[in-house]
C-alpha cells in the first residue's frame, strides 16, 4: 500500500513551471489541481477519461499496479542515470514513450510520485 500524496497550491504551481512546454503534463496539471493535489484520484480521473478498459476487478488497485510498472521501469541503472538532472521531465518522457498504455496515460501523476518519494526511495 502507497501512501496517498496531496500536492499543496505552491508545488503544483512549482511543477507546472518544471512541466513548460509539455501540453498532455500541462493538462494533467490542471486535472491535478482539479482534484485538489491528490495524486491517486487525478489518476482515477484520467484513466477514466482515456477509455483504457480496466479489469474491474483490478480498478480498485490500478494506481498500485501502475506504481510497480513504473518501478519495473524506472528503477533500472541506466534508465535511473539517464533521468539527471531533469527528473520530472525526464521521467514524464519516459513514461509517455513507453508501450505501456497505463504509464503513458498516467505520466504525470506517477512521475510526480517518483519525484516526491525520491528516486532512491522509490527503487528500494
Amino acid at each position: 500500500m502507497t501512501d496517498t500524496i496531496q500536492l499543496t497550491a505552491d508545488e503544483i504551481q512549482q511543477y507546472r513551471k518544471e512541466l513548460t512546454g509539455n501540453a498532455k503534463a500541462l493538462e494533467d496539471m490542471d486535472l491535478i489541481e482539479r482534484c485538489n493535489g491528490d495524486l491517486e484520484y487525478a489518476a482515477v480521473r484520467l484513466v477514466r477519461r482515456s477509455k483504457i478498459d480496466i479489469i474491474k476487478a483490478d480498478e480498485d488497485n490500478f494506481w498500485q499496479q501502475a506504481i510497480i510498472q513504473a518501478r519495473q521501469l524506472v528503477c533500472r541503472d541506466h534508465i535511473r542515470n539517464d533521468l539527471a538532472p531533469d527528473i520530472l521531465g525526464g521521467l514524464v518522457g519516459l513514461f509517455i514513450s513507453s508501450s505501456n498504455p497505463i504509464l503513458g496515460v498516467l505520466s504525470t501523476p506517477l512521475a510526480i510520485y517518483v519525484v516526491k518519494t525520491r528516486l532512491e526511495n522509490f527503487c528500494d
